[in-house]
């Protein structure tokens, strides 16, 4: 007869290796499901981001494809600028300050470099972006601008965000102020200057941390470089060689023709939205609010996408040109 043999209990330290390969197991698991819950909140982020951004650049791209051109002199025979588009700066010395359109809530400078910020060799375009003005066609014969304005998104919220603004003049006030958009009087039935100083519900896109436009004109004889496609020529920000140029802060178009390339209106744009994510958007208000120590631009590298749109404006067609 046989003798059944003893059964051997687990030793403590079994249990304890048991219970810690558990443990790993369990953060191992842990660890995957949130990063698989914060994936998806991003990419859900990410896809409306995406959805809002083309959204405002098919309406910016709307207004340049009806934009309004003509030469036109002032009584002194200086030329009208009916196109125009200017680097939002920070400083005393500048032309156009964040404030001009009295709705930029002012930050402290230790949270952002005070200095331009114009580096459009980097699509950065100013402290604010750019201020762009000019006249469409759509829905009606009205003065248009864009520009981003550091506001709050709401009436009754207190916490301010970088909003891109599209200023519609109406019609009649268009007619009245002139023709020239950079010194027209473009009112929407109040005492402000609409063009300079949008209405509030203006806003048409939030979390804009930048914004500008690359102009060109169609010339064949550019073979083209990093920065212009070949037959076209880059006229802002450039030089007198059409070449990139840090220097050239504003561009004000007045004329079809000739060799001055610095006030020709343009005839291609190339437009650039730099926009924050969901956690972008919250790092930097944390950081503007003082409650935390992270730098600006790396945010903004880190959590931001820039989109690009090139669009035909009207004018004359290019050599060679077959529609």
């Amino acid at each position: 007869m046989m003798t059944p043999k003893k059964r051997r209990a687990f030793t403590l330290v079994e249990l304890v290796v048991s219970l810690a390969i558990t443990s790993v197991i369990a953060f191992f698991v842990f660890s995957f499901a949130a990063s698989l819950a914060d994936l998806w909140r991003n990419t859900e982020g990410g896809v409306d981001t995406e959805l809002d951004a083309q959204i405002a650049l098919d309406r910016i791209v709307m207004d340049l494809e009806a934009a309004i051109f003509q030469e036109r002199q002032d009584p002194l025979g200086n030329a009208v600028p009916m196109f125009a588009l200017s680097a939002i700066a920070k400083g005393d010395d500048d032309p156009y300050q964040v404030s001009f359109s009295n709705r930029w809530q002012d930050i402290d400078e230790s949270a952002r470099p005070a200095e331009w910020h114009f580096d459009p060799g980097q699509h950065r375009y100013g402290w604010a972006g750019s201020w762009l003005r000019f006249f469409t066609a759509a829905p009606s014969f009205n003065a248009v601008g864009y520009q981003v304005i550091r506001r709050p998104a709401f009436g009754d919220s207190s916490v301010d965000r970088y909003l891109l603004h599209r200023s519609l003049i109406r019609q009649d006030n268009t007619i009245a102020g002139g023709f020239d958009i950079v010194n027209g009087n473009y009112q929407d039935g109040t005492t402000a200057n609409a063009i300079a100083s949008p209405r509030l519900d203006s806003a048409i896109l939030e979390d804009v941390v930048d914004f500008g436009l690359r102009l060109y004109v169609f010339d064949e004889s550019m073979s083209g470089t990093d920065d212009s496609p070949r037959g076209l020529r880059l006229v802002f920000p450039a030089d007198a060689n059409g070449n990139l140029d840090i220097n050239d802060k504003e561009h004000l178009g007045s004329t079809l023709t000739g060799n001055n390339f610095g006030s020709r209106y343009p005839e291609v744009a190339e437009v650039f939205l730099r926009v924050l994510d969901d956690v972008g958007a919250d790092l930097l208000i944390r950081l503007e609010a003082g409650e935390t120590v992270s730098d600006y631009n790396e945010i903004v590298e880190k959590h931001s996408r820039l989109y690009q749109r090139m669009v035909r404006l009207p004018g004359r067609e290019p050599k060679g040109y077959t529609p």
